[in-house]
């Protein structure tokens, strides 16, 4: 066989050989018959679902929405309970000057902001996109509300040269208050005064990161120190405590209120014996 009919043979072996290669990876790498790939040509959210915001009263909520390819379509925010618009893009759309939206382009997040939040704006807010139909996605916005409880009795009865200690307690706040302010009336009471008041203020009592104690001590109650006192944090409602400072002669009314709350029943039985000894003896 001639030497150039053997090459003509062998080359068109090897070109069968690698057609064949290549068309059975061509086969194994293209779609399935009927299949296609499904491309996002408009806008989309990002995540599925309700997210959840928690935040203290008076501090300021964030409420996230991450678009994807908003091309030129508009994002809006609206309050489910009563259908308010409240944003479109930046622009707000209500008198209430605490809500605002903006956005940061290299995140895709469009925020709407809630300055100073007020308990009454707990619940659910939707973030749209105007397509058609409605992209839209919906966050819940929970408010903690701490609470101040005075320990002890709101009415104290104490006699003249005797210990006061007041306490009140902030429960429940995800941050603690900045301050516990002890007022006497309409006046501040300072760390440093002449009328010998104590204050102190403790955060995280007994390892409780949501707690704070302020305290209210005085060392030798005189009639001056009788009247009403106020425990104002910064985080919280405020509570007040009436104080009575009496004298050795009191009256029997007096001593009537001035039994402690923790005696009970035995510290009333105790005042009406006391009473009816008064009457006898006149």
């Amino acid at each position: 066989m001639p030497t150039i009919y053997k090459f003509i043979v062998f080359t068109s072996f090897v070109a069968s050989i690698l057609y064949d290669l290549i068309r059975a990876e061509a086969n194994s790498s293209s779609l399935p018959i009927n299949q296609e790939t499904t491309f996002i040509t408009g806008p989309y959210l990002d995540g599925t679902g309700i997210t959840n915001v928690t935040t203290q009263i008076s501090t300021h909520a964030y409420l996230p929405c991450k678009v994807r390819q908003l091309g030129n379509k508009s994002v809006s925010w609206v309050r489910v309970r009563d259908d308010h618009i409240l944003t479109v893009d930046r622009m707000t759309f209500i008198a209430d000057e605490r809500f605002q939206s903006f956005f940061v382009e290299t995140t895709g997040i469009w925020t709407l902001q809630i300055k100073y939040v007020q308990a009454r704006d707990a619940g659910l807010y939707e973030c749209q996109v105007s397509t058609e139909p409605k992209v839209s996605a919906r966050v819940h916005l929970h408010v903690v509300v701490p609470r101040t409880e005075l320990i002890g009795d709101p009415d104290r009865y104490v006699k003249a040269g005797s210990i006061v200690t007041f306490r009140c307690v902030v429960r429940g706040a995800l941050e603690p208050p900045t301050y516990i302010i002890w007022y006497h009336g309409s006046q501040q009471i300072y760390v440093e005064n002449l009328r010998g008041w104590k204050v102190q203020f403790e955060r995280d009592v007994e390892g409780d990161t949501h707690s704070s104690v302020g305290t209210l001590t005085i060392d030798h109650a005189r009639k001056q120190h009788s009247g009403n006192y106020s425990c104002v944090p910064s985080n919280s409602a405020s509570v007040q405590v009436t104080l009575h400072v009496i004298n050795g002669e009191s009256s029997a009314s007096a001593v009537t209120s001035a039994c402690s709350p923790s005696l009970g029943i035995y510290g009333n039985l105790v005042t009406l014996v006391f009473a009816l000894f008064l009457l006898i003896e006149t």
